[in-house]
């Protein structure tokens, strides 16, 4: 019985060294990644440049230039809406908010670039976010979003 005991606590003990002998997993090293709209990498916008980028794609590039695909993005647009309130009958002002999630394509479709275009106004925001931009390798990473704000 003895032996029994020790034969088992030396294949444990050998389990657990052979286990801690493993190499360490080598962290890969992702490239930092920006992304712009038109050459633009978010900020105070006027409505007239925001109108005329609004229809280019979005272009996501590491620090040596490096292009990168584009496999998903999400397009948020804040603005102020009005309605009528049903208790006063008087005309009041709300924030709103219109949201778009866009795969396999870096350029928003027709209608929601054209409606952004038809709306613009000082004070309202577009941002661009949750982008994962696909590496040389076919992994997936995300990168930083932009934000744009109308000042006129």
């Amino acid at each position: 019985m003895k032996k029994l005991i020790y034969l088992f606590l030396f294949f444990s003990a050998t389990a657990v060294l052979a286990q801690n002998k493993q190499k360490p997993v080598a962290s890969a090293v992702l490239p930092k990644i920006s992304i712009n709209i038109g050459g633009f990498k978010g900020g105070d916008i006027t409505s007239d440049i925001l109108s005329r980028i609004i229809d280019s794609s979005l272009v996501a590039r590491d620090e040596k230039g490096n292009k990168y695909t584009i496999a998903r993005f999400r397009s948020i647009y804040k603005f102020k809406s009005s309605y009528e309130d049903p208790d006063t009958g008087e005309r009041k002002t709300t924030d709103d908010i219109r949201v778009n999630d866009f795969s396999d394509t870096s350029v928003m479709p027709k209608l929601w670039r054209q409606s952004i275009k038809d709306n613009i106004v000082k004070g309202d925001q577009m941002i661009l976010d949750n982008v994962i931009v696909r590496l040389k390798n076919g992994t997936k990473i995300l990168v930083p979003a932009i934000a744009f704000k109308v000042i006129q």
